[in-house]
């Protein structure tokens, strides 16, 4: 199992799964994507019919629902059926993932069979906001995004952060797309299947550094490098958008609105704003910045959304801080980041990235909680102490939340997706990197079968070199 709630009491027996299992639940629960999970977490050995039920609830056979005494859902298994209850529609998904979790194959004359172990279940989160970060690169296929999609339903993410990087095709301007940008059509079948999930998509547009939609290791740049006339839109070495100019922040705010329609309601949108190298610092800068920031989280505030934003260029280094973690912070002084942490609109979170901080706590976090920010904390696929050390600081803290990132580097880190989802979902945790490497792998066998596709097996293209 890679799941272990909060509650848990085992019983005596198992309830053993039928051929076809009838399940009278909410409708939320009556979707493909659902069923078909159902049935890969069966082996193929069963399929769910379902029926429309009254409440937030799951039930097979006779068996009544534990209460939730506060919990986020409740799960109880014994031999005469399966009984789920829940808060929400995003608690209900939750809890049948826990269902799904606990699917046990066993030997049964001609075949395989499934059974689940009696239990008695209460859980709730330990961290509620648990955010993880996708990357659209050119090198990506569509059936990743949708892997990654389901691989993070799963896993009971409540939000995923998808960003293009020149990978979406726009009605405001050709050139933010390379020639084999996906088109919107394509994308909002999976935006559907992720909401199916229990996952709000999160968009995410960069709105001042990596204006390039490209890693500055490469030097690609998806405007310029299609239309070099477009120049004038961003700082003399492409690098960053010049906010200062009008048509810029008009096409800025058209990419926003194209994004919310593509992504459907929801309560966020990360603008970005980290890494904006040669930036100067002063006094008129620093006010222009913060003045855009704020302008972008009143017209969100207005369509019902908070904005996130990147901390590393707020944020100075103080000398207090614990030497052993290597922290990224742009300010060049503790007045810098006071003035510019004064004058930003408090309805701002700020996901504060620390890759390299591998001692709790992560101290950084606590300079942008205590000027009044709600902050997430997010960690890379780098690294085990560092993972722990950002969620261990979020619980311990009582942070707003987690942003997992993956960026490039999901053909080795994928395990850290998992990883830092089990972290947030426990109060305490005993799984080690190599647990969450295997647990991966059997995880993607039955969120996206490869169905004997060598590319699509695992969570690596290849065995041998790096690869997406």
């Amino acid at each position: 199992m890679i799941f272990h709630p909060k509650n848990e009491k085992r019983g005596a027996g198992a309830f053993i799964l039928p051929k076809k299992v009838s399940a009278a639940c909410h409708p939320c629960l009556d979707k493909p994507v659902l069923k078909e999970f159902f049935q890969s977490f069966a082996f193929g050995a069963s399929v769910l019919d379902t029926r429309p039920a009254d409440g937030y609830t799951f039930t097979v056979g006779e068996t009544a629902a534990l209460p939730l005494d506060g919990c986020a859902y409740s799960l109880r298994i014994d031999e005469s059926g399966i009984a789920l209850a829940a808060e929400s529609e995003q608690a209900l998904i939750h809890g049948f993932m826990t269902l799904l979790d606990r699917f046990t194959a066993v030997d049964l004359d001609g075949g395989v069979g499934v059974e689940i172990e009696a239990c008695e279940i209460t859980d709730r989160a330990a961290i509620g906001n648990r955010m993880v970060h996708f990357c659209v690169f050119p090198e990506t296929e569509l059936w990743e995004i949708q892997r990654f999609v389901r691989l993070a339903g799963a896993l009971k993410y409540t939000h995923l952060v998808l960003e293009f990087w020149g990978m979406l095709r726009y009605d405001c301007l050709g050139a933010l797309a390379w020639d084999s940008a996906f088109e919107k059509a394509q994308i909002a079948p999976i935006v559907k299947e992720a909401n199916d999930l229990g996952l709000e998509i999160v968009p995410m547009f960069n709105q001042w550094g990596h204006a390039t939609a490209c890693r500055v290791m490469h030097g690609k740049h998806v405007v310029l490098d299609q239309d070099p006339s477009l120049q004038t839109y961003f700082t003399d070495d492409g690098w960053c958008w010049d906010i200062r100019k009008p048509k810029v922040r008009a096409l800025l705010r058209k990419v926003r609105e194209e994004l919310c329609a593509l992504c459907g309601e929801g309560a966020y949108f990360h603008v970005g704003c980290d890494e904006a190298y040669n930036f100067s610092f002063s006094e008129e800068s620093m006010d222009f910045i913060t003045d855009f920031l704020n302008e972008v989280a009143e017209e969100m505030r207005a369509k019902g959304r908070r904005i996130i934003a990147w901390g590393d260029m707020f944020l100075y280094r103080r000398p207090s801080f614990n030497k052993d973690n290597v922290y990224c912070c742009g300010a060049p002084s503790a007045e810098k980041e006071a003035y510019m942490l004064t004058k930003l609109d408090k309805s701002i979170i700020i996901a504060d990235w620390q890759y390299d901080a591998k001692h709790f706590p992560v101290e950084t976090a606590s300079v942008f909680a205590k000027a009044g920010f709600d902050t997430m904390l997010c960690p890379w696929d780098c690294g085990f102490a560092e993972t722990s050390a950002c969620t261990k600081t979020a619980k311990a803290e009582g942070l707003f939340g987690i942003l997992h990132t993956t960026w490039h580097t999901l053909s080795r880190g994928m395990p850290y997706v998992l990883l830092a989802a089990v972290q947030c979902l426990e109060e305490g945790c005993a799984m080690d990197f190599i647990r969450a490497r295997t647990c991966t792998a059997a995880l993607l066998r039955k969120v996206m079968p490869a169905c004997g596709d060598y590319v699509r097996a695992g969570f690596s293209k290849k065995q041998i070199g790096f690869s997406w």
